[in-house]
């Protein structure tokens, strides 16, 4: 199956050898040097599946693995730890961090390559499944003649990319999983049998019971405190301009990007 894998490793001969295994599969392939690459890659290009070596310049295996498993945005991306160390305690490091398969050197590409298929076939399937049962569960109260509406949380991208590429990727990650677990608390203490899930790159989207008004104004409140939460993520001083000053390269000119706020688009169903 074709997919983008990232191979990380501070070894050219095992890059080499990845790369050119996999290429022939029919899998694209990104190349890193050390832990930072990695990481910027991963956030550059989205991988769908990532090849970590543990013992990386600047950043090892563990460190990247534990930094996309706690990133909302990235968690569900498969992740083999490709290493040398075959103690327990490695390997115990290794699940610890949340890898989902931890292969030793030398290893065998047929192996490997089995062992990747499965995990893409895995995720594809778990995409799939997450994407139904939202579906799902919206055709079932409209199959119901439940009242209710969507509603869909946006942020404007352009912003959201400014505050990723100002604070690093830490910051952002933190503030997606804030922005989150937010909304996962206001749904549950808010509505009865609501829910809100995660869309990459636009927001959040609520589904919930009740008249067109009701949640219209219960997403208005939500946009409200997810704009206020993500603006403690700012430095002061953008805070206080409510704007990040942006330079044009091509013109060198500069301009001002507003800072990251939600509007809320309500859509209503059955009755």
């Amino acid at each position: 199956m074709a997919g983008r894998i990232l191979v990380a490793d501070d070894s050219p001969n095992i890059r080499e050898v990845l790369q050119m295994s996999l290429e022939t599969l029919g899998y694209e392939v990104l190349i890193a040097e050390d832990g930072d690459q990695a990481l910027q890659r991963i956030y550059r290009d989205t991988p769908d599946l990532l090849i970590l070596d543990v013992m990386m310049p600047k950043q090892n295996g563990f460190q990247i693995c534990r930094k996309v498993k706690a990133d909302p945005d990235r968690s569900a991306t498969p992740v083999i730890l490709l290493t040398a160390k075959t103690q327990r305690e490695d390997v115990y490091w290794g699940k610890d961090c949340g890898a989902d398969e931890y292969v030793t050197k030398p290893f065998s590409a047929k192996e490997l390559e089995g062992t990747i298929e499965k995990l893409l076939v895995r995720r594809e399937a778990a995409q799939r499944e997450a994407a139904l049962n939202f579906e799902e569960d919206l055709q079932r109260r409209r199959d119901a003649g439940v009242e209710g509406a969507l509603a869909l949380l946006h942020w404007d991208p352009r912003a959201m990319d400014v505050f990723r590429k100002k604070y690093g990727e830490v910051r952002y990650t933190e503030a997606l999983e804030r922005l989150r677990q937010e909304g996962e608390d206001f749904v549950q203490s808010e509505t009865d049998g609501g829910r809100i899930e995660y869309v990459e790159l636009q927001g959040f989207r609520l589904l919930l019971c009740g008249d067109y008004e009701e949640v219209e104004e219960l997403a208005e409140e939500l946009c409200k405190r997810l704009t206020r939460l993500v603006r403690g993520f700012y430095d002061s001083p953008d805070r206080q301009r409510k704007l990040i000053p942006v330079r044009d390269f091509k013109t060198g000119e500069s301009h001002g990007v507003p800072l990251l706020s939600f509007t809320a688009e309500v859509n209503p169903f059955g009755g």
